[in-house]
């Protein structure tokens, strides 16, 4: 169980809230039991963009003063209404603790509390509103206390979360059990730390990639289509690629690697876990390499480190890989690995006019030689 106190920042914590009295209190209240009872305290700050006066480095964009974190307590910060969206991090640092339960407070009720209570119902958690801890302003449409009990009333409470008594979240933070209800994790937060292989370094991608990039891999219509991503013909575009590639090093589940070829330092291509469902334990491969350094083993070379790091530095049960059959090198790679057919989704994809299926292939933690 963690407490979330979300966009409760200095630009918009003030007295036009609806019973900003009682919400001030409330939350302090918590935050303060949480405390007391080892309860985690997660804070998320919502941020407009540079030069909209609330963003990084604005006074206002700072965490409401009678609300301050404590030093070691995280803050995620997010662009978009839902604290649970995959650009935050937070659901998979949540899903990594084994965390099912998540107590919400915070601003504002009919924008970004709304989202995230509902994206939090249907990511599988346990959503906990106690009563006046979160608010908003009146709208054009809605005065301020009807917005508040209109949410937390009527449209949350049996539908998306359990809305509760103060008196009631104050007795469940107090019987937290942190031994009983927090286990240990069952996947690290490990990140795209560097990995070493006779031939080849992964490592995560820096600006100066771009020109081997587009040399190697990134501009090869086919290389591209293959791998289902869109080519890319000039160094700005390659750098906006790497801009998301790198800003994704913010986060310690973020798992994406440029593949260097040692002789001579080239970019040959990358690999990474695409998709990682840390509340399942499992992670699957991706990976391309240009098309001048195919047939040498470095798709082999970079898949089998990437198993090998998935089960030991991330503490995966299960790596999974997926191809298209008309993809040969690829089938190779996967047979030389060691993989099991799982499956194929079939007419999954529809490319240049035809179907084609989608082969499932996996490896369990108990099966590696």
């Amino acid at each position: 169980m963690v407490l979330l106190v979300i966009d409760a920042q200095k630009g918009i914590t003030n007295e036009n809230l609806y019973a900003y009295d009682a919400f001030v209190s409330n939350v302090t209240t918590l935050i303060n039991e949480a405390r007391s009872a080892g309860v985690e305290v997660i804070y998320v700050r919502h941020d407009d963009g540079p030069g909209s006066g609330f963003s990084m480095g604005d006074e206002s964009f700072e965490i409401y003063e009678g609300f301050a974190p404590e030093e070691g307590e995280r803050i995620f910060d997010k662009s978009v209404n839902s604290s649970f969206h995959e650009s935050t991090g937070l659901l998979d640092y949540l899903y990594s603790r084994e965390v099912s339960r998540v107590i919400v407070t915070g601003l504002q009720t009919d924008y970004c509390i709304d989202a995230t209570v509902k994206s939090g119902f249907e990511h599988g958690l346990k959503v906990i509103v106690p009563e006046f801890c979160n608010s908003t302003v009146s709208n054009e449409y809605m005065d301020a206390k009807t917005s508040y009990r209109f949410y937390n009333e009527l449209m949350w409470p049996g539908r998306y979360a359990e809305c509760v008594s103060m008196d009631n979240t104050v007795e469940l933070i107090r019987s937290y059990s942190p031994s009983v209800e927090a286990p240990a994790k069952t996947i690290t937060g490990a990140g795209s730390q560097t990995i070493e292989t006779d031939r080849l370094i992964l490592r995560q991608f820096t600006y100066e990639d771009a020109e081997s990039m587009l040399r190697n891999w990134v501009g090869d219509d086919e290389i591209q289509s293959m791998y289902g991503e869109p080519s890319y013909k000039t160094i700005p575009e390659v750098n906006d690629l790497l801009d998301k590639y790198i800003r994704g090093y913010d986060r310690d589940t973020y798992f994406r690697w440029a593949v260097i070829l040692k002789e001579n330092g080239e970019c040959i291509g990358q690999a990474a876990y695409f998709l990682v469902d840390a509340h399942n334990h499992f992670g699957e491969i991706e990976y391309c390499i240009g098309k001048m350094y195919q047939g040498k083993g470095y798709a082999t070379e970079a898949t089998r480190a990437l198993i090998d790091y998935g089960f030991d530095a991330i503490n995966f049960n299960k790596v999974q890989i997926c191809v298209r059959p008309a993809n040969v090198a690829s089938n190779k790679v996967i047979d030389k690995c060691g993989f099991t057919y799982e499956g194929t989704l079939r007419d999954y994809f529809y490319i240049d006019g035809k179907y084609e299926g989608r082969k499932y292939y996996s490896i369990l933690k108990s099966e590696r030689s």
